[in-house]
């Protein structure tokens, strides 16, 4: 009997079976289908499922599915963190979820969670596990799409896997400036809460996390998945 984590995010839907808190299997697709899931679930027997979307209201379940019980997770779902947030029927699904992982990570700590993809979204739960936000900004791929777009004359740029402190082409400079803003920025911030709170753990999640560079952090790339699945677990249906 396993769990169904479905994680509809602004590129990818990701699908995870848990068994037991242990993932065992994982699928990224583009859009959810009847023949996907399927053949994910195949010969597996379903529990429960949560879903989660950064794209619309509610993610939209193949008709495989139905039947089986269902944690739609939004702004009323209860969850073992608690939240202040001046929004939270605008507080992204992600970074709820995020943050409920890192409590599962390091319970009862200070944690700053760290989520690059799309967008970088930076998000702080401290030791009473009260989530206190955070801050949004672009992703890498966005930073790249708008120095094409905004201007009359610079290339659109694929991303290195390393950056130089200083670009000889226009092309490197664009690279270089993406790829050393983002760790200079989250740097930043890993060293301003530290200076605020003292003793921080520090989480590192997203498909575009590997851009970030520093030994001294926690890479969890399951970490939405982490933290969807302790949501449902703390739910009786």
């Amino acid at each position: 009997m396993c769990n169904l984590i479905v994680d509809e995010g602004n590129s990818l839907c990701k699908l995870a079976l848990i068994d037991k808190d242990a993932i065992v299997a994982q699928m990224s697709i583009k859009d959810l289908t009847s023949e996907s899931v399927s053949g994910f679930i195949a010969n597996r027997h379903i529990d429960r499922i949560i879903s989660s979307s950064t794209r619309s209201d509610e993610v939209k379940l193949p008709s495989c599915l139905e039947g089986i019980p269902h944690i739609k997770l939004d702004s009323n779902t209860p969850l073992p963190i608690h939240i202040n947030y001046g929004t939270p029927q605008t507080l992204g699904r992600d970074r709820i979820a995020g943050a409920v992982g890192a409590s599962i990570v390091y319970p009862s700590s200070n944690v700053l969670v760290i989520d690059i993809g799309t967008a970088i979204t930076i998000d702080f739960l401290d030791e009473n596990g009260v989530f206190q936000g955070g801050t949004i900004s672009l992703g890498p791929e966005m930073r790249a799409k708008a120095l094409h777009q905004f201007t009359g004359k610079l290339p659109l740029v694929d991303l290195p896997e390393k950056a130089q402190l200083q670009g000889k082409t226009t092309h490197e400079a664009i690279q270089f400036g993406i790829l050393q803003g983002i760790n200079l920025e989250i740097d930043g911030y890993i060293r301003s809460y530290k200076e605020r709170y003292g003793n921080v753990k520090v989480v590192v999640t997203g498909g575009c996390s590997d851009i970030f560079i520093n030994n001294e952090v926690t890479r969890k790339p399951n970490l939405v998945t982490i933290g969807l699945n302790a949501i449902l677990e703390s739910i009786k249906i």
